[in-house]
């Protein structure tokens, strides 16, 4: 069961940040192009099949996600591990992991997440059927069985703390609306299953990333903000936590194996890592 400091912060950061699970459409009047999607193409080609951020607040580092790609024939598979080892509030160490299959098309087809603190174990598990997304939503010994209707046949899945994990295609003055899941009116029945966010493509910004200076395009939300590269790489991400304020997340030029398999098989508490 959650704690109120887990309620508080864990739910808020699902909603307004970390965008699981979402759905989307190009907005009428703004864009005429394709919304982006998951594409094994160049970058990945670029990048590699591994890639590994930091989590880092104004008073320093809090935390790594490892992101890992599968790539075959019919569809792939991208693997997130996010570590959060210390937070401005008490709920570290703080483990979510999430498995998201995408068509070779770049939709969403099936999608598993687990978030963990030493109070909290709650997992989420999806998968696409020809209109909707069914949902299992799993709190304690608590289950929920829900769908979401699909938008244009699409579903995407930015992972956790990962609003932006790969946008191919970019332009400036690109604009499309997502809907962000809502998992507070899943726990409660009370408002929206979705929240409507509207992204654009600002500008042109030269960051460092990997310990060497990219020029990016600037994608903008109303709370978070990602710097893409050429081939569609994340580099940068920045995302306003609630309770917690500014959160900036930073590619590295390194991939530790060894440190994710202990995030991801670690002990919380007492409560150990149960995916492989």
């Amino acid at each position: 069961m959650f704690t109120r400091a887990t309620g508080y912060v864990i739910v808020p950061m699902w909603i307004s940040a970390m965008g699981w699970l979402v759905a989307h459409d190009v907005w009428p009047g703004f864009t005429a192009d394709d919304t982006p999607v998951l594409q094994a193409t160049d970058w990945l080609k670029t990048e590699g099949l591994q890639a590994q951020f930091a989590i880092h607040n104004d008073m320093g580092r809090l935390g790594t996600i490892w992101t890992a790609y599968l790539i075959q024939d019919t569809s792939i598979r991208r693997l997130d591990t996010i570590w959060v080892e210390q937070f401005p509030l008490d709920i570290a160490p703080l483990r979510m992991t999430v498995d998201s299959i995408f068509t070779v098309d770049g939709n969403l087809d099936e999608l598993t997440v687990r978030l963990e603190n030493s109070s909290a174990d709650i997992l989420l598990h999806g998968e696409r059927f020809h209109k909707d997304f069914s949902f299992v939503f799993q709190n304690g010994l608590s289950e929920k069985p829900f769908k979401v209707p699909l938008f244009d046949g699409k579903l995407i899945s930015g992972g956790a703390f990962n609003p932006f994990a790969a946008l191919t295609d970019l332009h400036v003055g690109q604009r499309w609306r997502m809907q962000v899941l809502n998992p507070v009116a899943l726990l409660t029945g009370l408002g929206d299953r979705f929240i409507p966010m509207l992204v654009e493509v600002s500008g042109k910004e030269t960051v460092t990333a990997a310990g060497r200076d990219v020029e990016c395009v600037v994608v903008e939300s109303a709370s978070a903000k990602a710097w893409v590269d050429a081939n569609g790489a994340v580099q940068v991400q920045e995302m306003v936590l609630p309770l917690v304020g500014r959160i900036r997340i930073v590619r590295e030029d390194s991939f530790n194996e060894g440190a994710r398999r202990t995030a991801k098989e670690g002990r919380l508490y007492g409560r150990r890592g149960g995916q492989p």
